[in-house]
């Protein structure tokens, strides 16, 4: 009851169709948020009980190794992508055709992904000086090939707004990847477990799309070009997104040894954890919600600043409270061989919440079909975050690139607010509106959590 009430608030003056369509659109809208915030927690929570028995069978530098392979791997896996599961979602009269296609052009891009690993293999290992990372992107490239072959008619669960049912999916799919790697880790305690347990977690998701949905994909390319029409503006996006988030751990893996970049890897996925665990599942089951919205402009601007009102009072309070207590959290989770990493955690849990506010913007941009602006303002910000932090790392230390990265991503925020108010039926200060409560009571709490 209560939690209803709550998301009664949120929609209650926002619709101007007949009662059915008022109470059916606010059903949906209210179930897919739920689902995919439980969702994302439940996986979470395995996540973060993985990482704490991991931490303690494995050490910094595993962790360090897997990291820069990771790095590699998230750029050629954006080059690659393809957006074929929003193109569907978005594409309210997508047939069989559509499906199919979308399936083959997820298997091309699985084969085109993998063969990138493998070429891209002996430059990792020439930047890093670390051989390891070799046979980390040999076995990524094999977990690549086996995602392509993936049921495309999941994508259904959320078009349809089957939210319960996408929950079970990720769910699964999670527990059978726990499973496989907390196994190999007791069994190898090396960075190898780290890895094939990813590539378990991959042949178990293909293995359980085909359980979960009775869609049998044929191959073709009948809707290519519909497809990749709404997906390039994406792409672009996406590959300057993705460089915006890893141009620091590519730096600092260049600089510094596997010991500093598993400190600083593992400081940057805790600390943006907060914050990333309200942001992602809210944009898997806002996209499909707010797409319906388009043709009700004055639903769509209500909606849209109680929405982000919402996300800002969670990921304000959140990040910024991790950041003021990364002292004691620290050695409680990760033990003492970690310690090193609390002056990192404290600066990138607040990069996190200024991350996870430019991301709910970015998806209203994505939405309203204005990927080009979302492009703008990712390629933007890496023009000015690149030099930054190659200056802090070379004349500082991984401290000073955490403060760095921080500090470019809170100057971008306003940038976003702006693009916004050109997409969107809201106003900038509106925006400012929504936003200057929650990040003024997280900066008290913060100011005396330190002092």
């Amino acid at each position: 009851m209560v939690a209803g009430g709550f998301w009664d608030w949120i929609l209650r003056d926002g619709m101007t169709e007949s009662e059915d369509k008022e109470k059916q659109t606010r059903g949906e809208f209210v179930s897919g948020a739920v689902w995919m915030v439980a969702m994302r927690w439940a996986m979470r929570l395995i996540g973060l009980v993985s990482t704490v028995i991991l931490a303690r069978l494995l050490t910094p530098d595993d962790f360090g190794v897997v990291a820069l392979a990771l790095i590699v791997n998230g750029f050629l896996e954006v080059v690659s992508w393809t957006g074929v599961d929003l193109a569907l979602i978005r594409n309210r009269n997508a047939t069989r055709e559509h499906y199919d296609t979308a399936w083959t052009i997820q298997i091309i891009q699985g084969g085109i992904y993998a063969a990138l690993l493998v070429a891209a293999a002996p430059l990792a290992v020439a930047y890093f000086d670390e051989p390891r990372t070799a046979i980390v992107l040999h076995l990524l490239a094999v977990r690549a090939v086996i995602e392509g072959f993936q049921n495309i008619g999941v994508v259904a669960f959320r078009r349809d707004l089957n939210f319960a049912t996408e929950f079970r999916f990720g769910l699964y799919k999670k527990l059978l990847s726990f499973s496989a790697v907390v196994i190999l880790a007791f069994t190898l305690r090396n960075y190898l477990a780290l890895v094939l347990g990813m590539v378990a977690a991959a042949l178990a998701g293909v293995i359980i799309s085909y359980l979960m949905h009775d869609y049998r994909p044929r191959f073709c390319v009948k809707r290519m070009r519909d497809i990749w029409g709404f997906s390039q503006w994406m792409l672009i996006s996406k590959l300057g997104r993705f460089c915006n988030e890893k141009t620091d751990q590519f730096i600092v893996g260049g600089i510094t040894g596997t010991q500093s970049m598993g400190l600083y890897h593992m400081s940057a996925e805790l600390g943006t954890m907060p914050t990333a665990e309200v942001v992602m599942p809210l944009r898997r089951s806002l996209f499909p919600n707010f797409s319906t919205m388009l043709d009700q402009p004055d639903v769509f601007g209500r909606t849209i600043l109680k929405v982000l009102g919402i996300i800002a009072v969670v990921a304000f309070a959140a990040g910024f409270g991790l950041s003021g207590v990364a002292v004691d959290f620290v050695p409680l989770v990760l033990g003492d061989k970690w310690l090193a990493a609390i002056p990192l955690m404290e600066w990138l849990t607040l990069f996190g919440v200024a991350a996870g506010l430019s991301s709910s913007m970015e998806l209203l941009l994505l939405v309203t079909n204005k990927g080009h602006l979302s492009a703008l303002e990712a390629w933007g910000q890496l023009l000015v975050l690149a030099p930054a932090l190659w200056y802090a790392a070379h004349h500082a230390g991984i401290v000073d690139v955490a403060m760095t990265r921080a500090g470019v991503a809170w100057l971008f925020v306003p940038v976003m607010m702006f693009l916004l108010t050109r997409a969107a039926p809201v106003g900038f200060f509106q925006l400012i509106g929504v936003f200057w409560r929650p990040a003024f009571a997280a900066l008290t709490m913060l100011t005396m959590l330190r002092a």
